[in-house]
């Protein structure tokens, strides 16, 4: 299992990735900590947030969760979701 979390400026962000399923959770942009439906998710990507941050983008059909993680992790986190989701969406930046 990879696990995978940050508190940045208030916020939380954790993404699990398990020989079977991903499970994340994410209080950015959320009134809570909010988990992501993954059974909803229909693409991801990584994004940059900030100088020391990055986001996991979970992307539904009604909506996109934004999990924040540390740069340092944002390789890992991409290796990770490119085995359990296939490849991530384009960027939009």
């Amino acid at each position: 299992m990879l696990d995978l979390q940050l508190t940045w400026r208030g916020t939380f962000g954790r993404v699990r990735v398990f020989d079977d399923h991903v499970s994340a959770e994410t209080s950015f942009e959320r009134d809570g900590l909010t988990q992501v439906p993954m059974d909803a998710v229909h693409g991801w990507r990584i994004e940059p947030c900030d100088f020391d941050a990055v986001c996991v983008e979970f992307v539904t059909t009604d909506d996109t969760y934004r999990v924040l993680l540390d740069t340092s992790d944002e390789k890992v986190a991409g290796l990770a979701l490119r085995r359990a989701f296939g490849a991530p969406l384009p960027s939009e930046s």
